[in-house]
């Protein structure tokens, strides 16, 4: 007997297959898995997002982690530490200066001038020539038309060196016309003028360093000798004048000199490396390494500003160590390892 196929059975097919299929992926989106376990294998979990997950603080695998164990890669966690470079907190000297420049001068350097107006009949001395009091610098004819009178020696009214003589025969001068310049070349001086900014704390004997553009590496100590007693009103500064501790025939007077004066300066203080320091928006800190060789966050409190440190007000005690190198790469509670040195009691 022949049997009847209903003409809709395909379509009911075909709908259980989309359903099936549906049912299927929906399975995998949630993360319930079908498979039957093998022998002897004891159940656990089929949601990996579930308590000992991955997403649930577990271990891949399904299996949970210890409790209170960190995991390698994270903050903190073993295996990971970053390489830094440290240096202890001292106690030491800071100093705060200024650059400013000036000009090597003669000292007891004097412009000579003639006693009577006239023609420079002849020039006596010529620049680099040693003269005593009395030596003869150039003759002045005062004569005028229709008169005759003897020629007027100029004369040096100390010992020195010539520096300059700006006249030439024929030049007609007058009483405040410089014939010459004689300096002491046997001492020099730098002549420079300071902001009236930093006046305050600058005395006679205050330090300062020289260097100059022709002797490369040479620093020479030098001295406040000289203050003037009233600033100038048109360029707000005080002209100051400075010996130098040693005496060097290659400084030569007319050369430019860089100067690095003191301005401010303290002794026995605490000191840390500008490099380990964090000047933020808000507040100062630094990253002190501790005992166990972790990353501790610190405020700090900061004096007087040096060249290549700043005093410590508060914040940091003498032989802690704080990183000078690698600051952008460390966080609260990181592991790091010393390049170039090792922090004691620590196991590097």
């Amino acid at each position: 007997m022949k049997s009847v196929v209903p003409r809709s059975l395909p379509q009911i097919i075909i709908t259980l297959v989309i359903v099936a299929m549906g049912l299927s992926i929906g399975a995998k989106q949630l993360g319930i898995s079908f498979k039957r376990p093998a022998a002897g294998t004891p159940a656990i979990a089929r949601s990996q997002g579930g308590a000992n997950g991955p997403e649930g603080g577990g271990s891949p695998g399904g299996r949970p982690a210890a409790v209170g164990q960190p995991q390698v890669g994270q903050p903190g966690g073993a295996g990971r530490s970053i390489a830094v470079r440290a240096a202890a907190v001292r106690s030491g000297d800071i100093l705060n200066y200024i650059k400013i420049h000036g000009d090597v001068v003669a000292d007891n350097e004097i412009k000579i001038y003639p006693s009577m107006a006239g023609r420079v009949v002849a020039r006596q001395v010529g620049v680099g020539d040693k003269v005593s009091p009395g030596s003869a610098i150039a003759l002045v004819d005062p004569s005028r038309i229709g008169q005759t009178f003897n020629h007027h020696t100029v004369e040096s009214p100390v010992s020195g060196t010539v520096l300059s003589v700006p006249v030439h025969e024929g030049d007609t001068v007058g009483t405040n016309t410089v014939i010459a310049t004689v300096g002491n070349l046997s001492r020099i001086r730098v002549n420079t003028a300071v902001p009236e900014l930093h006046i305050t704390n600058l005395g006679i004997g205050t330090f300062a360093e020289i260097r100059f553009d022709s002797l490369p590496g040479a620093v020479f100590g030098a001295r406040i000798a000289e203050m003037d007693p009233v600033v100038d009103s048109m360029t707000r500064t005080l002209e100051i004048k400075l010996t130098l501790d040693r005496t060097d025939r290659r400084v030569l007077v007319g050369m430019f000199a860089t100067v690095k004066l003191v301005t401010e300066s303290r002794k026995n203080v605490l000191v840390v490396p500008r490099s380990a320091v964090v000047l933020g928006s808000g507040d100062t800190y630094v990253f002190v390494i501790n005992q166990k060789g972790r990353v501790e966050r610190r405020i700090v409190w900061l004096g007087l500003e040096g060249e290549d440190s700043f005093e410590v007000l508060k914040g940091l005690s003498v032989d802690e160590r704080v990183v000078t190198e690698g600051k952008n790469s460390v966080q609260e509670g990181l592991a790091v390892r010393i390049i170039d040195g090792a922090i004691p009691g620590v196991a590097q």
